[in-house]
């Protein structure tokens, strides 16, 4: 995969992606899914969404933690822009997973939704995650991850598909504690969510 291409496509993308049919059909019901996980999470304060894309997800957010400073970073510049026009009170910028520019220790939640498999160095994003975490800060990864009879359907060749093994582990190499793993969309969609102890 040529992450240059990819986030090429993303800012093209930038312009019309929120009246994309694929906001209301796929992308709102994978966001009220792993939203539906984070029931019993306290306040936080400090929040994050790698991959934030014109910032839907944190929009969803603030209607649940109107109080928490809400934070995205998307390697595409044009997703950036309309997320600062739409959310002019939160903070963006542009920026990859794996060199989040943000101190150690400063977040409480963060969340991730379908762009994991575009991450050029899955692990090292993690890595990043878990680094910027506060003690008992979670995060959330939910992403594209075909059960095994599917998988001779799907097409790999956009980006790096990992299955609920393979994430699990990534997660446990990078110090995070995994608690949970579910699956969305008839089991297309796997919600992994950890905890940094």
């Amino acid at each position: 995969m040529n992450v240059n291409e990819d986030v090429k496509k993303f800012n093209i993308w930038s312009g019309t992606y929120e009246d994309s049919w694929l906001q209301y059909l796929y992308f709102d019901r994978i966001h009220k899914g792993v939203l539906n996980l984070v029931d019993g999470v306290s306040a936080p304060v400090d929040l994050l969404d790698v991959g934030c894309g014109t910032g839907r997800l944190l929009r969803k957010i603030r209607e649940r933690w109107p109080y928490a400073q809400l934070i995205g970073i998307d390697p595409a510049e044009g997703m950036v822009k309309k997320a600062r026009q739409m959310m002019p009170d939160s903070t963006f910028m542009v920026s990859s997973a794996e060199s989040i520019p943000l101190p150690d220790t400063s977040l409480d939640l963060v969340f991730s939704t379908t762009s994991f498999h575009h991450w050029s160095d899955q692990l090292q994003g993690i890595r990043e995650i878990r680094r910027v975490l506060r003690p008992g800060g979670q995060f959330f990864l939910a992403d594209i991850a075909p059960l095994p009879f599917f998988l001779r359907f799907v097409h790999r060749g956009q980006g790096q598909l990992r299955n609920q093994n393979e994430v699990r582990n990534m997660f446990e190499q990078a110090g995070l504690e995994v608690q949970a793993q579910r699956r969305l969309f008839i089991g297309h969609i796997l919600v992994t969510s950890g905890i940094r102890r």
